[in-house]
């Protein structure tokens, strides 16, 4: 039993630890290549902080366990929005007036409840799986689209600092050695959670949507943290908004090409409209008050 905890510690510790590699190396790579700092958030960071999850549902899709799989990414959603975004702004009420946010605000509302409809008969198979890598894919080819109107508006002020071969090596060695700790991490995360549920005769879901789905939304909140800290109130929440985007669209979407996924009633008539709602009470407020207070 001592183990089982150990070893379920030794995984969260791990995720965090690579997450924080993957980040500060992907936000690195970003800068000097010149992508403006503004969507790093929902970019480049996104995709990093969000690997966690992605590695935890996959491999509990191919140990058939939607429970887990389905939960961690629900759970995160929620954790992301309501917890970190939460303490974000009652210590620093963030400006929302853009359109960027707008745009992604409605794309991600639109994507969970896409979601909720593919999840009715309980099942979400590989087809509908496609479906939602196909909504990655919209979002992938807006992200690119606007990093390159960005680019070309800032490209005539940007100063090109060069940097040396050792810089890049050891900046790639990092983001590859956080991949394999994240992966290591998620595995012990998966399976540790699992004989933890079982001892405590809680539900895989329950478990998924709290202790796994937490410990996989740390690198968003230590983003959230460092952004604060430095000033960067629009990595921070990109990074959410891109990562909640990535939950539902990525991390499910390649779920089911490992194996379809069981939707639970939990998940169905209480973790999907609680995602909904804490998403509403961000979204919509902020777009007529023009912040987050």
């Amino acid at each position: 039993m001592i183990i089982t905890y150990l070893l379920f510690i030794l995984g969260l510790f791990l995720i965090i630890k690579g997450g924080d590699y993957f980040v500060d190396s992907a936000s690195w790579i970003a800068k000097v290549t010149r992508v403006p700092e503004v969507i790093i958030g929902a970019t480049i960071v996104s995709l990093a902080t969000t690997f966690p999850e992605t590695m935890v549902s996959v491999f509990s899709a191919a140990s058939y366990q939607s429970d887990i799989a389905v939960g961690n990414a629900l759970g995160s959603i929620i954790c992301n929005t309501g917890l970190i975004l939460g303490i974000y702004n009652l210590i620093k009420p963030t400006k929302t007036a853009s359109k960027i946010y707008t745009f992604k605000g409605i794309l991600l509302m639109s994507y969970i409840l896409a979601f909720w409809f593919m999840s009715r008969d309980r099942i979400i198979n590989a087809f509908e799986g496609y479906l939602l890598l196909l909504f990655l894919l919209t979002f992938i080819i807006f992200n690119i689209a606007l990093i390159g109107y960005k680019k070309s508006q800032s490209r005539k002020s940007a100063h090109h600092e060069k940097h040396s071969t050792k810089e890049w090596s050891i900046q790639i060695l990092k983001f590859l050695f956080g991949i394999l700790l994240i992966t290591i991490g998620a595995r012990l995360l998966v399976s540790q959670g699992t004989s933890l549920a079982k001892v405590w005769g809680v539900s895989e879901a329950l478990i998924s949507l709290t202790l796994i789905a937490l410990g996989t939304s740390l690198p968003e909140l230590v983003t959230a943290i460092t952004a604060l800290r430095k000033g960067h109130a629009e990595i921070s929440i990109g990074n959410i908004l891109g990562a909640n985007i990535l939950n539902i669209t990525m991390v499910l979407g390649l779920s089911t090409q490992v194996n379809p996924l069981t939707i639970s009633k939990q998940a169905l008539y209480f973790d999907i409209p609680a995602a909904i709602i804490i998403t509403s009470s961000l979204i919509f407020p902020s777009l007529i008050a023009k912040k987050i207070s």
